[in-house]
């Protein structure tokens, strides 16, 4: 009587003791096999509980289970976040009215309960936080009768902001491209309909001017993509000083034609920097000229270096247009300019500074800017130094 109630209540560590003959041992013998089994069962099945519960946390989506009810059978812990559920309360039994508590959610699990196709929604939660909720119907064996659901959730914010900037960076590049390639195609064909020499002339520098923006152009994206993929370049030593007397050589030669003053002060002309070939001269040719570029006749460039927290800071300040505070933010994207005219004019691609603050990134550093619209503008980028 004892063992039958101990295994009534659960306890299948109990057994029936003691030396019996005939039926009544046949039976106890049985008896015991039998707990053995539900013991052996009983530890396959947690085992493989454990199994599925490790498997369920370990994937990167939020992912629950639910009967045709609404009641939740399996959920992670990943999916009681993304649900904004109380994580401190067992969700396992509880109907999802009663545990999800972002409505949005709530509302797509529940519109699709119905289906028998699998769902796939996307849905700007709060904050311009994206999710994918995928909603998959659970069939009893080969038939078409529905027994639950699995729902899996993704955060795909990142994703679609890429997609996004993809879009709109093919956008921008058929633009780009578009304008010179029009623009060479109608002087081509007002050339072949004059026969004035000047005339030809003169449309045949429009011409080469177009194409020379163009290769700029293509050289530009061409530079960018091969700095966002991380494509493997030779890591080498330079001397950034050295760097910089090459490259004041040849901004100061264009600040002279505005009567632009360029000034310099190195705090240590002894510093190294480890830089793919070339990538250190492109920043501060990119920063300096942008500088010269954006200030007006008779203006001022000073390029200041100090070294803080084993780190080198480059500055770059002018007292040209400066920036509207509404667009500092954007500057560094791709193709974003403040005033297109001026800057098509003075022959931006705009992606000088998108080049400037991938190639930074890539040496481990960074790139800030402060501005002040008819003040000027100071450009600061910081890198790993390592010190002589």
């Amino acid at each position: 009587m004892k063992v039958s109630r101990d295994i009534s209540n659960k306890q299948f560590d109990s057994k029936v003791r003691g030396q019996m003959s005939g039926e009544i041992g046949e039976f106890a013998k049985n008896f015991n096999y039998m707990i053995d089994t539900i013991n052996f069962t009983i530890r396959d099945i947690t085992d493989k509980n454990t199994q599925l519960k490790s498997i369920m946390q370990s994937v990167s989506h939020g992912i629950l289970a639910i009967d045709t009810r609404g009641k939740i059978l399996l959920i992670n812990d990943l999916a009681k976040k993304m649900v904004e559920g109380d994580s401190y309360v067992t969700a396992e039994g509880k109907n999802i009215r009663q545990f999800i508590k972002n409505e949005l959610i709530l509302e797509s699990v529940l519109h699709n309960m119905c289906s028998e196709h699998s769902t796939i929604i996307q849905k700007n939660i709060k904050n311009d936080i994206i999710y994918k909720i995928k909603i998959d119907p659970v069939h009893f064996e080969d038939t078409d009768a529905v027994i639950g659901f699995i729902i899996n959730i993704e955060n795909i914010t990142e994703y679609a902001k890429l997609e996004n900037m993809r879009k709109e960076f093919v956008a921008n590049v058929s633009h780009e491209l578009k304008t010179p390639i029009t623009s060479i195609q109608g002087f081509i064909e007002t050339l072949k309909m004059t026969d004035n020499l000047d005339t030809k002339n003169r449309f045949l520098t429009i011409i080469e001017n177009e194409a020379t923006r163009l290769t700029r152009l293509i050289d530009d994206i061409l530079l960018l993509s091969t700095i966002e993929n991380k494509t493997k370049k030779k890591v080498e030593k330079v001397d950034l000083f050295e760097v910089f007397e090459e490259v004041h050589e040849v901004i100061n030669y264009i600040a002279k034609k505005k009567n632009i003053k360029v000034k310099y002060d190195f705090e240590n002309k002894d510093i190294d920097l480890w830089e793919y070939s070339g990538y250190i001269r492109q920043i501060l040719l990119n920063i300096i000229s942008n500088a010269i570029k954006y200030t007006g006749e008779n203006g001022k460039v000073s390029i200041k270096q100090y070294i803080k927290s084993e780190k080198v800071f480059i500055e770059v300040k002018d007292n040209g247009i400066g920036i509207p505070e509404e667009d500092i933010e954007r500057i560094f994207e791709r193709f974003y300019r403040v005033d297109k005219a001026r800057s098509r004019d003075i022959g931006g691609t705009g992606l000088g500074l998108a080049i400037t603050k991938h190639m930074v990134k890539s040496l481990g550093g960074n790139i800030t800017v402060e501005s002040i619209l008819g003040i000027g503008s100071d450009f600061i980028v910081t890198i790993p130094v390592d010190i002589k």
